[in-house]
Order: C-alpha cells, then sequence, then structure tokens
C-alpha cells in the first residue's frame, strides 16, 4: 500500500514524456509504424514495378510483333502524300486494325512520324478520322523513350504517366522501309487505370495495416513496458522513501532478472543503512542523555509521542517524523553554553534569548543529514503554540507541524509528572486538566482532546508514572537545566 503510494507519488512528479514507460511504449509504436510502412511501401513500389515490366513486356510483344506487319515503304509513302482517303492509308490502316484486333486491345493503335522536342504528327491510326501529319504534344515521359526508338531503331516501353485522357503505359516499336530505315514508331497504348486503382487499393490497405499495427504496437508496448518499468519504478519509489528518512518501506520484485537481483541489492543496502542510521541516532540520543543525565527518558517519550499518534492514525511519514524529532529535539542544546542550563536561578533577558535559540540552532544541525531531516519538524517546531506566542518563528495553529503539536501535549504531560529538585511532580489528573485548560492556547484542542480521552491511569502507564524515568545521575545539575527548560515552556 506504501510503495504505490510512493510509486504514484513519483510518477505524478514525472511528466509522462518523461517516464520510461511511456517512451518504451512510444518507441515500440513507433518501430512498429516505420516497420509497418516501410515494408508496405516497398511492397507498394515492388507492385508498381512488377505491373509496369508485365505490361510493359506485353505490350513491347505486341509493338514488335505489330510493327513487323506494317508496309514501311507503303507508310512512307502515305505520310509523303498526307491524305486518309487513299487505297496506300487504308491498306496501312487494315494492318493496324489487324494488331489491334488480334490482341484485343481497346484503345486504337496508330503510328507517330516526325518527332521534333515535345512535338509528333500523327501517321496512321486504326480506328477513327485523325489527319494525316496532325500535330501531336508529347507528354514528359514519352518524349526521350519515343526519340530513343526512333534514333536507335530498337523497341521500348514508358513507364506509368498520366495526361488528359487516363493513365497510360506504351510501347514503341520501330517501322522500317525496305532499307532498313525506321521511318515512323508503332504507338501501343494500354490504358492502365484499373492497375491503378488496384495499387491505390494497396496503399489503403497499408495504411490500415500500419494504423492497426501501431495500435496493436501502442497496447503491447505499453503493457511490455509496464512490465518492465514497474518495478524499477517501485525502486525509484523505495529509495525515495529512504532519503526521505523511512526505512520500514518495503516492495516485493518478482522478477528473477537484472532488476530483480537490484531489488535484492537494493534492500540488502538499506537494512545496512537502516542499521547504520539507527546507530548513529542512539549515539546521538545517548550523548543527549548524558547531558542531561536521565539515561532512557529520549526513548520513553518517543513511545509515549507513537502511542499518541496511533490514536490519531498519522501516517508512517508522520509517525517516523514524530519519533525522529521527539529523540532529538533539544538537539540544538548542544550550542547552548553550560551556564544558563545549569542556573538556578531566573534567566537574565539574554540568557532566556540564547536558550530560545536551540530550536532553530536544532535545524540548522540537523538540516545537513538527509536522513535525519525528518525530525526538523519537531526540532524547529516544539516550542512552537498554538495561539501564535511561542518561539522561535512564532506559527499559530495549522502552520505548526502535526508532528510538533502531538509532541509538545506529550512534552508537557511528561515535564508536569516529572520529579525534580525544586518542584514536585503533578499527578497526572492534574497535568492532564492543565493541557485541557491550554488548549487553543499552547496546544492543538484536537489533540487534546484525543490526550483526554484516554484515562490518567493509562497515561500513567504510558509515562512509566511511579518507575524510575532516567535516573538523574548528577542532582544538582540536572536540576538546575530542568527549571531553566521550564522556565521557557
Amino acid at each position: 500500500m506504501e510503495s504505490g503510494d510512493a510509486e504514484r507519488s513519483i510518477r505524478a512528479r514525472l511528466p509522462f514524456w518523461r517516464r520510461l514507460g511511456w517512451r518504451l511504449g512510444a518507441s515500440f509504436l513507433l518501430l512498429t509504424a516505420i516497420g509497418i510502412f516501410i515494408s508496405g511501401f516497398l511492397q507498394y513500389r515492388s507492385e508498381e514495378q512488377l505491373l509496369r515490366r508485365s505490361l510493359g513486356a506485353l505490350l513491347l510483344n505486341i509493338a514488335r510483333t505489330g510493327a513487323l506487319l506494317v508496309n514501311g515503304d507503303l507508310h512512307e509513302k502515305v505520310v509523303s502524300e498526307g491524305r486518309n482517303d487513299t487505297a496506300q492509308y487504308e491498306t496501312v490502316r487494315s494492318q493496324l486494325k489487324q494488331i489491334q484486333e488480334t490482341n484485343r486491345l481497346g484503345d486504337p493503335v496508330y503510328t507517330l512520324s516526325h518527332v521534333q522536342g515535345e512535338m509528333a504528327r500523327f501517321a496512321v491510326i486504326s480506328h477513327g478520322q485523325e489527319p494525316v501529319g496532325k500535330d501531336y504534344r508529347l507528354v514528359p515521359e514519352i518524349q526521350p523513350v519515343l526519340e530513343r526508338v526512333l534514333a536507335e531503331g530498337t523497341a521500348a516501353f514508358t513507364g506509368i504517366y498520366h495526361n488528359e485522357h487516363g493513365t497510360w503505359i506504351t510501347a514503341f516499336a520501330p517501322i522500317r522501309n525496305g532499307k532498313g530505315l525506321t521511318v515512323a514508331a508503332l504507338d501501343v497504348d494500354f490504358r492502365a487505370d484499373l492497375y491503378i486503382a488496384e495499387l491505390a487499393e494497396v496503399t489503403r490497405r497499408l495504411y490500415f495495416h500500419s494504423l492497426a499495427g501501431a495500435l496493436l504496437a501502442l497496447v503491447a508496448g505499453i503493457l511490455l513496458a509496464r512490465r518492465i518499468t514497474r518495478p524499477v519504478a517501485q525502486l525509484v519509489a523505495l529509495a525515495r522513501r529512504v532519503v526521505e528518512g523511512d526505512f520500514s518501506t518495503r516492495v516485493r520484485i518478482s522478477a528473477r532478472d537484472e532488476i530483480g537481483m537490484l531489488g535484492n541489492v537494493l534492500h540488502l543496502m538499506i537494512e545496512r543503512l537502516h542499521v547504520s542510521h539507527r546507530s548513529t541516532i542512539d549515539v546521538l540520543v545517548r550523548a543527549l542523555e548524558a547531558r542531561s543525565g536521565r539515561p532512557g527518558s529520549l526513548s520513553g517519550l518517543a513511545s509515549a509521542a507513537l502511542v499518541l499518534a496511533d490514536r490519531l492514525k498519522i501516517s508512517p511519514t508522520q509517525r517516523e517524523a514524530l519519533e525522529l524529532g521527539t529523540l532529538l529535539h533539544d538537539i540544538g542544546e548542544i550550542r547552548v553554553p553550560d551556564r544558563p542550563l545549569r542556573k538556578a536561578g531566573p534567566l537574565t533577558p539574554d540568557e532566556r534569548r540564547m536558550l530560545e535559540q536551540h530550536p532553530t540552532w536544532g535545524v540548522e544541525i540537523l538540516e545537513t543529514v538527509p536522513l535525519l531531516t525528518p525530525a526538523l519538524d519537531v526540532v524547529g517546531g516544539h516550542h512552537e503554540r498554538y495561539d501564535g506566542s511561542g518561539f522561535p518563528q512564532g506559527l499559530r495553529g495549522e502552520e505548526i507541524p502535526l508532528a510538533a503539536r502531538i509532541f509538545a501535549v506529550v512534552d508537557a504531560l511528561d515535564t508536569k509528572t516529572r520529579d525534580d529538585a525544586h518542584e514536585g511532580a503533578l499527578p497526572i489528573s492534574e497535568a492532564l486538566v492543565f493541557v485541557r485548560q491550554e488548549a487553543g492556547k499552547r496546544f492543538d484542542p484536537r489533540i487534546v482532546e484525543v490526550v483526554t480521552s484516554i484515562s490518567p491511569e493509562r497515561w500513567a502507564e504510558i509515562l512509566h508514572l511511579g518507575e524510575p524515568r532516567g535516573r538523574i545521575e548528577n542532582s544538582n545539575q540536572t536540576a538546575h537545566e530542568q527549571r531553566s527548560h521550564r522556565s521557557i515552556l
């Protein structure tokens, strides 16, 4: 539960475009889409080239065999006469009709001559009444092919091209006279619209398959990316919680790959770091208790604070902050000279101001140690008062951290019921009356309500009343310190 909350917190802080899962998913999507598109494009180009070669080869054979049927000398005479009502014209025309009908061509077969640049001239056509010598504009795709046919005397075909009449592929073959000279070119056209439509359908299928493949890749990529990145995100969340001082969170990494090994190593590191962390805290606590002359007092105070924390149902992070802060709440007093702490009489204004600086000094000491920063809420705020009359910042109400508000009540109960050399301990019932009277002044009323809902007998157990609560090893020094401490509460 905790690791899940931490993981969601990590994700909330990280923009989605920087998350590894989204990057992996997007990579799967992009690579799959590109792969499908390239494959489809290559297939399309292959189909187009196959269509061109197949139709071109077919038309080329028709043009070659057809050109052999055309009488070149007779055709040369028709062109020179420039008339389409002569017997010679009809003879050549019948030869072209035979080529068209034999090969079941839907479009007329005709001959071209006098090719100059983008212009040529009609000679004879199998159907229709085009005048001999009529100008015929050549589309750019035809010009170089036709010029090569006439110049080299070899048959050739064009690629697929478009003009105002549709989409075509054309084959040319040279028509030779009796001397073997090329006098014209036989033009065999084939309307390629149907095949182009089929290619367009291939293109549409390509786009559809690309889209379907991309969506499938997106889903698969996200699922796979989540499977890969979920344990990584859990480990990141765990590491962040450790940095924040929470060693209680654990995550279970079921993966048996390198990520699983990383999780096991990280858990081992955390265990060792936790041991080292607790050892450091124990050393500090023993040092603080030694100075106060009351061994075990801080641990007992922390236990009491945690009992109240459990009644308030605070989060594990706040609970950790409360415990650590309670143990180290007066660490700033190590910068206070012994004289004000040991003084039996009233403090001077300067001494009081110095003593009131110990929360700030405590924060300065701990804020440089990342693993101890959870204690800062209590260390810096345990002398703040709910009505704003406390120190060092004069925080009011909810401005005071929750852990500090909880500690303030428990500390007051502990202080009021503690024996020292100058003041007798109050009964727990009177201490609870004091706390109730200070609700809304020193203490948070809601916390006071929970505190007073616990019976005095239970509080006596929690505070170990009637038992030695940190034996005073140096009564003179400790009594003065306690008196000075009480004087600023």
